[in-house]
């Protein structure tokens, strides 16, 4: 989990919370067993 920091072609810039989790398949392959993206909490 971290953050990923976007800028958009205006040069617009915005900070997302992403968490992701991985498993291993039988097969050796990586999983994505869990994906979430949010911005940030602003009490404003």
């Amino acid at each position: 989990m971290g953050n990923v920091h976007l800028t958009d072609a205006a040069g617009n810039k915005t900070t997302v919370d992403k968490t992701w989790a991985w498993t291993r398949a039988e097969d050796g392959s990586l999983q994505i067993v869990l994906h979430h993206s949010s911005l940030p909490y602003s009490a404003n």
